[in-house]
């Protein structure tokens, strides 16, 4: 077997901001696993330069794609423009494949998805449909394609009724921005990964908002994610610790979670956001395909909960994308 891995990831900008820059990161992680498994280890960046890429690829001549991509030019519209390179060249590769990863990608799309599948996610509008709206409800203002919280933060969270608002959100590109229904509740982060007997639910992680004063929109926004002195930061914790949860509620979230990964066509590891409104009804709120490996991040907080070490979640996304026996440990070694 070609035990060549080729780790790919987007090509960062000139200055490049904690976001972007957490995608390091994640190439040493896997780097440092990938050789434990018995992979020799080359990288590269992908930029909007397919041509170069993919003779960079043809050169190298991998056994495995380790694909870390997640956005190109700062830009999540074209992160799925990678798979399409990679399954053309019929290399095997990480993660999700072309179209799950497209859909997942296109929060509209995603929710069209998860709308035919009877999957409830949040009532959706486009920004030229705001006479749709619920004057008494509140609503979230979200960019149809990009990740890791970018251009999300409590400002974005508007009641039905604000006309000034309404106006400004009338002006935004309803290619790239897009109304969901606001659900004031709890908030839940749900890591799956490939599993021997398919999709295994590791441990739920529930987003804490503590001491958020009366009013204050309880969201994982950018300034949250990424602006470590910040209140948000600072007072948005990840909990493991299931209190005041029903069962069946859970056991819900959980045939959710492998209903998505098995329709879609997920695969390798996939983290589904729910919230709960005030009568525990879940609704599905983001998919996240190929969702960050960093050490802080929420899927690999998840996997250490579950006791696993980062070798041996990415064994198992290897594994998956080889199409090799997920219990095995020997399969992938020269």
């Amino acid at each position: 077997m070609n035990n060549l891995a080729l780790i790919l990831y987007n090509r960062l900008s000139k200055n490049a901001t904690d976001d972007e820059l957490d995608v390091l990161e994640q190439v040493s992680i896997v780097t440092r696993a990938l050789k434990k498994l018995g992979f020799r280890v080359r990288t590269g960046q992908v930029d909007l330069n397919f041509q170069h890429t993919l003779n960079f690829i043809v050169k190298i001549n991998p056994g495995l794609i380790f694909n870390l991509v997640e956005s190109i030019h700062c830009r999540g519209e074209f992160v799925f423009f990678p798979a399409a390179l990679y399954q053309y060249l019929e290399i095997p590769f990480t993660g999700s494949p072309l179209v799950p990863l497209f859909i997942a990608a296109n929060k509209v799309r995603a929710k069209i998805e998860l709308k035919r599948l009877g999957i409830p996610t949040p009532a959706w509008f486009l920004t030229d449909e705001t006479d749709q709206l619920d004057p008494e409800k509140k609503y979230i203002l979200k960019p149809i394609w990009e990740e890791g919280s970018v251009g999300l933060d409590e400002h974005s969270v508007f009641h039905g009724n604000d006309t000034d608002y309404l106006l400004k959100v009338k002006e935004k590109n309803r290619d790239f921005y897009f109304i969901e229904e606001f659900i004031d509740g709890r908030e839940f982060n749900l890591s799956i990964i490939a599993g021997p007997n398919g999709p295994e639910v590791l441990p739920f992680a529930e987003m804490t908002f503590v001491d958020f004063p009366e009013g204050k929109p309880r969201i994982m926004g950018y300034t949250a994610k990424w602006k470590e002195t910040s209140f948000e930061y600072l007072n948005t914790r990840r909990t493991f610790e299931m209190t005041q949860f029903d069962q069946k509620t859970k056991n819900r979230m959980e045939r959710i979670c492998k209903k998505c990964w098995n329709e879609l066509g997920l695969k390798g590891y996939v983290r589904l956001d729910f919230r709960l409104d005030h009568h525990g009804n879940p609704y599905v709120i983001d998919i996240n395909a190929n969702p960050c490996l960093s050490g802080s991040g929420g899927f690999m907080a998840a996997c250490r909960q579950a006791g696993m070490k980062p070798v041996d979640a990415i064994r198992r996304i290897v594994e998956h994308a080889l199409g090799l026996p997920l219990e095995s440990t020997k399969a992938i070694n020269p």
